[in-house]
């Protein structure tokens, strides 16, 4: 195979053939030698079946695909073991393309990376959000989002109408942690590339044991939390107005928690543009509410509402204007809850259990670029 047609192949297998960009992004990562091997992992296979495969020895093979994985350019699958052996495959991240790079320690990013990446970015997000489009359109989510707004803690707590026992445990951010026996944090990988805000980067919570088992001496910024760390660092990106956000049902993944902004997150951002918001993200059961005579019309709840959920208003009582909730708007985070000073706001209950799903909606991840190369279980 020559150079120039591994990366052709490589870029059509992965769901871009012929995308210039896209081989450009390739021929960083990986030479032409690596990409032969990598292209015998499009379906997931064990070191021992490539070797017998290739004919080659296992013992040099495995240094090479520890090699990969700590570069991110070889995933585990859903099935870690057959027989035994650990499986691998190479594919794209249905988040964002090789998403884990940018977590990688600084040695294993190679040059030339970043300037690769916002080449091919622009390209690989609107087939994402394309391929995202043909999901929510299909008939498999049964009108169903497939993620949830989680309710911020500290909005619950500042809300006097809550009572403790009609929060329910995977809605309660405290709760969620404290049913984790291991937690690791890293650096979002959208607000590390955009850069279009401030906020906290350390904000993908990890929480399945064998992703910390795995990963937890590759990355260079991954940090371990103990349960009470890890509420206090959540009230904090809560402050900062961060989105909760997860998998829409009664539970909570076994793999990574978002936190998310609505100026670089590449899923939360254009949905809100798009105006599809309700198709990807579901309300949580709460309603943000305003006690008029509390407030005072700084505006400051309307500044830190990604969702135009609020607008303010004259009363009958008062010659100024004052916070209004449009309640089709609100999605129920309590970003405007905690950020009231004069404390204006508070959380009502106006959704029944039901609103979350018991289980996941089913989706058909096969319209998007790639995914069809590799079994479902990888998709984990």
């Amino acid at each position: 195979m020559e150079n120039d047609e591994v990366y052709l192949e490589a870029a059509e297998k992965l769901g871009y053939p012929g995308s210039a960009s896209c081989i450009k992004f390739l021929r960083v990562l990986f030479t032409p030698e690596e990409g032969k091997l990598l292209l015998e992992f499009l379906q997931p296979a064990t070191c021992e079946q490539v070797a017998r495969r290739l004919n080659i020895d296992e013992k040099s093979l495995q240094e090479k695909l520890d090699d990969f994985k700590r570069r991110r350019l070889l995933f585990y699958g859903k099935t870690e073991y057959v027989f035994g052996k650990t499986e691998y495959v190479f594919r794209f991240g249905i988040h964002v393309f090789f998403a884990r790079i940018p977590h990688a320690k600084d040695e294993y990013i190679p040059p030339g990376f970043w300037e690769a990446w916002r080449e091919f970015h622009p390209e690989e997000i609107e087939r994402f959000q394309k391929g995202i489009t043909g999901i929510l359109d299909g008939p498999q989510t049964a009108g169903v989002p497939p993620n949830r707004v989680v309710p911020y803690r500290l909005a619950i707590a500042a809300s006097p109408k809550i009572k403790p026992e009609e929060v329910l445990w995977y809605e309660d951010m405290a709760q969620i942690f404290a049913r984790e026996e291991q937690i690791g944090i890293v650096e979002c990988p959208c607000r590390k590339e955009f850069q279009n805000c401030d906020r906290p980067l350390m904000t993908c919570y990890y929480f399945a044991k064998h992703t910390l088992k795995r990963d937890i001496n590759e990355y260079s910024v991954m940090k371990k939390l103990s349960v009470e760390e890890a509420i206090a660092y959540s009230d904090e990106l809560e402050k900062g107005g961060l989105m909760h956000l997860m998998g829409n049902y009664a539970g909570v993944p076994d793999y990574v928690m978002c936190n998310c902004c609505e100026c670089c997150c590449v899923v939360l951002k254009p949905a809100i543009r798009s105006g599809r918001l309700r198709q990807l993200y579901s309300p949580s059961r709460y309603l943000a509410t305003v006690d008029t005579d509390l407030c005072v019309g700084c505006q400051d709840c309307a500044e830190r509402c990604f969702f135009n959920a609020i607008e303010m208003r004259l009363t009958l009582n008062s010659k100024k204007k004052k916070a209004y909730i449009i309640k089709d708007n609100c999605m129920g985070c309590g970003s405007c809850v905690v950020g009231c000073k004069q404390n204006a706001l508070t959380f009502e209950l106006v959704r029944p259990p039901e609103h979350i799903p018991d289980r996941p909606a089913r989706m058909d991840f096969s319209a998007m670029p790639g995914v069809s190369i590799v079994r479902e279980e990888t998709l984990k």
